[in-house]
């Protein structure tokens, strides 16, 4: 989607996209190290320029209990600045490269390769230059919003400090995406939201906080500083003897372990059908935990939701596969997600495709009831830890901590009047979110308002305003989903009609069931 002064609009580019700012594939397809154990940490004698490890920030710091974990370079009291120098013909291609992405089958972009550089890193008080740096182009569908709608596209990057080098770190830290979707006309979203999962929701999320990026001399655009989802970051949440598993990208596109990854498991995974089967392979409760906290800060384009902006890991110590955050840049955010939208098998965005391949499990344990009674106390666990006034507090101080970068930045795609009233959108988002889903609690155990007159109450209905759907609705051929069990279309008897789709949803469409084949077809044959 791309955000308008006025309106939100779902504008069709040249290729659909799987995710936010990022989207499917926004890492690197071959990490030197992807497959190796994760033995190349500064504790253990790797190559680490920077002050290694992690990192509470400084004691007078009031945000250091939200630093606690993460490297320096993403304490929330400083705002990085990363120098780049690169050669002119390297600069050249990689402006040729963002005008011109290349496609996957599928219709997401494929990551151009990475470009030698210097880098000198200004971080507080502290100043680096790490050795071997490259640096490529990433994202997906702010990459095409940009290169399509403005006049001085900004590009948004991947710096990798160990593609030389698969030993060498920073911090560390093999790579740090520098991530700005156009869409986010606060700077702010996903720092924050990473911030509340991590430090406050108890869900593994990345660090991050915001950075000034430099090209040759001349300032070029303020970013989000973001921990990339590797093994560093593995051991960060689970500790050295747990972070060997298979990470995969929405299910299906392997992020670690690429040379051994488990086809056998993955594929069970996407073969299971039941709530009792999903409990045998999946660390459910937890990955529950996940989905409410997307829920309670409106992320409109992750998991909970029915997009494939999520990881799995496949966790060594329980032999369970768990749901990880990630891509969280349209949270806080009503043009995306109402305040009032259910937590629970919500009807589709308008003009948004979901793809229901990819909510397969959320769809099985959202349709038991034993499984909707599991996730109610996942909503109420996580919800009294979202406090608009300290999301106010953060979103004040972030704010200003970069409003002189954000009024600089020379590619920002909106006037900072809009800027200014986003801000003030997202510091009302919280309150509304947090009012309208302890009502939708309050529902559950002692009955809720009927606002369409069908019969059921705001927490048994998908869609409260809307009497043709609802749970006793029958099922038409219709592209809604009638019935609220999160499926569309899927009616008693006989087949709808094949909605006619754009050829980039076909091409997309056509792509993603390769894939699931693909994956069968290779988990039987290495049976």
């Amino acid at each position: 989607m791309v955000r308008s002064s006025t309106v939100f609009l779902a504008i069709a580019v040249t290729a659909i996209a799987c995710g936010g700012g990022g989207g499917q594939g926004d890492d690197d397809p071959a990490d030197p190290d992807a497959g190796a154990p994760d033995a190349a940490i500064p504790d253990d004698g790797a190559v680490d320029d920077g002050d290694a490890g992690v990192d509470a920030g400084p004691v007078d710091d009031p945000y250091s209990d939200l630093d606690e974990g993460c490297a320096p370079i993403f304490r929330q009291s400083i705002v990085p600045e990363y120098h780049v120098t690169i050669a002119p013909a390297h600069w050249g291609e990689m402006q040729h490269e963002l005008m011109n992405p290349q496609f996957t089958p599928g219709g997401t972009i494929i990551e151009p390769g990475y470009h030698p550089a210097q880098l000198h890193i200004v971080a507080g008080d502290a100043e680096h230059d790490p050795p071997g740096v490259m640096i490529r182009l990433n994202g997906n569908t702010s990459w095409l919003q940009a290169i399509r709608y403005d006049e001085h596209p900004k590009m948004q990057f991947m710096i990798s400090f160990n593609q030389v080098d698969s030993e060498a770190r920073f911090q560390g830290l093999r790579k740090v995406k520098l991530d700005m979707p156009r869409s986010d006309w606060t700077f702010i979203q996903q720092r924050v939201a990473l911030a509340w999962m991590r430090g406050r929701a108890g869900v593994p999320a990345q660090c991050a906080n915001s950075a000034r990026v430099y090209i040759n001399g001349e300032y070029y655009g303020l970013y989000t500083n973001v921990e990339r989802q590797d093994k560093g970051f593995l051991k960060r949440i689970y500790g050295g003897a747990d972070n060997d598993g298979d990470l995969w990208k929405a299910g299906r596109d392997i992020k670690t372990n690429e040379e051994s990854y488990s086809w056998t498991r993955i594929a069970a995974f996407w073969d299971l059908e039941t709530l009792a089967g999903l409990d045998a392979l999946v660390d459910l409760d937890t990955s529950m935990i996940e989905w409410a906290s997307e829920a309670v800060i409106g992320d409109s384009d992750g998991y909970n939701q029915g997009r494939p902006n999520f990881m799995l890991y496949d966790r060594p110590s329980t032999q369970k596969f768990v749901w990880l955050a990630n891509d969280l840049d349209t949270s806080l955010d009503s043009d995306f997600l109402p305040p009032d939208t259910t937590p629970v098998l919500a009807p589709t965005p308008p003009d948004e495709r979901r793809w229901e391949r990819d909510w397969h499990h959320y769809l099985i344990a959202l349709n038991e009831p034993a499984g909707v009674a599991r996730y109610v106390q996942a909503m109420a666990t996580q919800l009294p830890r979202l406090d608009p006034a300290e999301l106010a507090t953060w979103i004040d101080d972030w704010s200003e901590q970069i409003a002189d970068a954000a009024a600089e930045d020379p590619r920002r795609p909106f006037s900072m009047e809009d800027h200014e009233g986003q801000l003030a959108r997202m510091k009302a988002y919280a309150p509304a979110r947090r009012a309208y889903l302890q009502a939708w609690l309050d529902c559950w155990s002692g009955g809720g308002a009927d606002a369409d007159g069908d019969g059921f109450d705001m927490c048994h209905d998908c869609k409260d305003s809307d009497a043709a759907q609802s749970p006793a609705a029958v099922e038409v051929c219709d592209e809604i989903d009638n019935d609220c069990d999160g499926r569309v279309d899927n009616v008693a008897t006989g087949t709808c009609s094949a909605v006619a789709l754009d050829p980039d949803e076909a091409r997309r469409e056509a792509f993603w069931s390769r894939v699931y084949t693909d994956v069968k077809a290779q988990a039987k044959a290495r049976r």
